[in-house]
């Protein structure tokens, strides 16, 4: 993947969101990510250009995903694609009844 000047941008703009957010430092990151301060330094000023590798690490480091934050990563990912996410739950009885209304979902159970 080819990452733009865009990616740089946008990727310094999370970075200095999240480091305020998660109270942590360029050089506490660079020591994670196995780089020096000025390695990493010149990757979020777009002195080094960005490759796959380090922009999975870092993202996965500030627990963001690049989808979502990256243009050209968006560009591949379209907004229109149909998504479909679960979420499982567990009650503490046995379920009686469910019904969903719109986006709403409601489970009756009686209490073991």
């Amino acid at each position: 993947m080819n990452y733009t000047q865009q990616d740089t941008e946008a990727l310094y703009r999370v970075w200095m969101s999240q480091k305020a957010k998660m109270h942590i430092t360029q050089m506490e990151v660079a020591k994670r990510l196995n780089l020096s301060q000025v390695e990493l330094s010149n990757r979020l000023n777009g002195n080094t250009p960005l490759d796959a590798t380090f922009v999975d690490r870092f993202c996965k480091l500030l627990h963001i995903d690049p989808l979502h934050h990256l243009p050209s990563m968006k560009s591949v990912y379209t907004a229109d694609s149909e998504r479909v996410f679960n979420t499982r739950l567990t009650v503490d009885g046995d379920i009686t009844n469910i019904r969903v209304d719109g986006n709403q979902v409601t489970i009756e159970y009686r209490l073991q």
